[in-house]
């Protein structure tokens, strides 16, 4: 399963809140399930972490997700998915925003869901498989 950031994001707030959202509800429900989440997910968080009010609690609240997830890098053969992808999506109409194309064309790279908070954009990729939890 891989983690779109709007996932990660709810679960940071859950643990910030110290309560058990619907994002923390999710997690425990994958249970042995492996977890992945892209680099440009990652990047996007840590962006807002540093522009948070308190960063440095932030980063480690994000090091403690890195700790139970993998990060997935992109290999030689992204550029050419992410192309096909992205050129079927303008030609059908429904262009994305480059990060979420980014993040849903790896998922589909390794052929795996994506568990998003709206599958919104993604549900535009084909092939992908997009799970939410609210």
């Amino acid at each position: 399963m891989f983690l779109d950031t709007s996932f990660c994001v709810d679960l940071l707030r859950d643990w910030r809140r110290g309560e058990e959202g619907c994002a923390t509800r999710k997690l425990r429900e994958l249970g042995d399930r492996r977890i992945f989440v892209s680099v440009f997910a990652l990047c996007e968080l840590h962006a807002g972490a540093r522009v948070s009010r308190e960063p440095d609690r932030e980063l480690l609240r994000l090091s403690r997700l890195t700790e139970f997830c993998t990060a997935v890098y992109p290999d030689s053969a992204f550029p050419a998915l992410y192309a096909e992808i992205a050129v079927w999506l303008r030609r059908n109409g429904t262009p994305i925003p480059p990060m979420d194309l980014l993040i849903g064309a790896t998922a589909k790279a390794h052929a795996m869901p994506l568990l998003a908070h709206d599958p919104g954009h993604f549900a535009l990729i084909p092939g992908l498989v997009v799970e939410t939890y609210r």
